[in-house]
């Protein structure tokens, strides 16, 4: 590390993307589910910045580093550093607990989650998926997609369920 700073490009793929898995799960869990929205309430931090060390690739300077660690809760300053490094990743904030007053928005299985992705259409679901990838990946559009696949199915099933029940009686 010639310049004595602490930047991505100093540091191997592997321990590159076990901090940018460790910033998507904290940034997540502080109830920040897409990135642009987490990078436009923190000072320093950019949406493609975000992108490049979340998707753990080289190109994000130390100030940005800064800035998350700063941003994430249990985190410091250093705590990317030391995550690169090898070192502890910091536990994670309940995620049945919403961040300072903040309302989550997960896709999670929740009741609410489950009625809205029944109500929705799949035109619906397809545009969410979209804006997913975008803000988070493919990775989390794929679960998204997967949960409310799951959901519908599960749905169905009780529906025929009750209806042969109907029949039966």
């Amino acid at each position: 590390m010639g310049s004595g700073r602490t930047r991505t490009a100093n540091y191997s793929e592997a321990a590159r993307r076990r901090l940018g898995d460790a910033v998507a799960v904290a940034r997540r869990a502080a109830g920040a589910k897409y990135r642009t929205t987490f990078a436009q309430k923190h000072e320093g931090i950019n949406t493609r910045s975000l992108e490049l060390l979340e998707n753990g690739k080289p190109g994000v300077a130390e100030a940005v580093l800064f800035a998350v660690g700063r941003a994430l809760p249990n985190w410091n300053e250093d705590t990317p550093r030391v995550i690169l490094e090898g070192g502890p990743i910091p536990p994670t904030p309940d995620p049945e607990t919403p961040s300072a007053g903040e309302p989550r928005r997960t896709h999670e299985w929740s009741a609410s989650f489950r009625a809205r992705a029944l109500e929705m259409s799949d035109e619906e679901h397809l545009a969410e998926a979209r804006h997913i990838r975008i803000e988070d990946g493919r990775l989390a559009q794929l679960n998204y997609l997967k949960a409310v696949f799951q959901i519908k199915a599960e749905a169905a099933e009780a529906a025929a369920a009750i209806s042969e029940d109907g029949r039966n009686t």
